[in-house]
């Protein structure tokens, strides 16, 4: 009888922790969700307040360049050609290519920065149709360009910013990028090419002695025949319709 109690006692308390773990399993699980809720939430109120103080230090500055984040990634979106090829020079975090590949058939995405380029290949692997390469803007065009065709969009952003952006040789390789596209603008059916930062373009401030003068930019534009404009600190040309 001894025994037998044993046994009966011991495949019920086996029952109950069996129920017992099953329960702070279930629990954990719920625990861990609530977790991961909580910290996307957290994360946006972050992004939220972030953005606000963004926007605060933008009317101090009475609305003066350079603009928001997201008011720029507006403007390529609405002066890019949709279904069209995107080439970018500067990847950095990726959140632009992100961006651009909602609405393009491709999207080549430079960055010379070793670390910056291993985050965005690793970020977009399983994304076939963002294709991040490593290397000088001015020494990736050249050959990336031949092989393009039809409609192409071109966001040059890869000129020395500080932080953790790569310097290069010169801190705004435009002058090359340009020189570029300009061999190739046979192959392409229709061009936008937009230009960030055109604050900077003013070599006669020693910060920015590197730049070329955004006069070069409008020539450029007029010489092979493109319409140009200015807005929110990016400069952008455009093929004539």
């Amino acid at each position: 009888m001894k025994t037998y109690g044993m046994v009966r006692r011991a495949i019920i308390f086996g029952i109950c922790d069996r129920e017992m773990s099953n329960e702070y399993s279930a629990l954990g699980e719920m625990n861990m969700g609530n977790i991961n809720l909580f910290s996307n939430l957290r994360a946006k109120i972050r992004n939220k307040r972030g953005l606000k103080n963004e926007e605060r230090e933008w009317i101090r500055r009475q609305y003066a360049a350079p603009s928001l984040a997201h008011i720029k990634r507006a403007v390529l979106l609405r002066n890019g050609v949709r279904e069209g090829t995107w080439v970018e020079t500067g990847t950095f975090t990726g959140d632009t290519a992100a961006l651009l590949a909602l609405k393009a058939k491709e999207v080549y995405t430079i960055e010379p920065d070793r670390t910056l380029f291993e985050q965005a290949a690793t970020r977009f692997h399983s994304n076939p149709s963002i294709h991040v390469i490593h290397g000088l803007s001015e020494n990736v065009l050249p050959s990336l360009l031949a092989t393009l065709s039809g409609t192409v969009n071109f966001w040059l952003d890869g000129h020395y910013s500080g932080g953790i952006t790569h310097q290069g040789p010169t801190d705004c390789p435009v002058r090359e990028e340009l020189s570029s596209i300009e061999k190739n603008l046979v192959r392409y059916d229709n061009v936008t090419v937009l230009i960030d930062d055109v604050r900077c373009f003013d070599p006669s401030v020693p910060e920015f002695a590197d730049y070329p003068d955004v006069n070069f930019l409008v020539d450029w534009a007029r010489r092979n025949n493109l319409h140009w404009h200015i807005e929110h600190d990016i400069f952008v040309a455009k093929s004539k319709k």
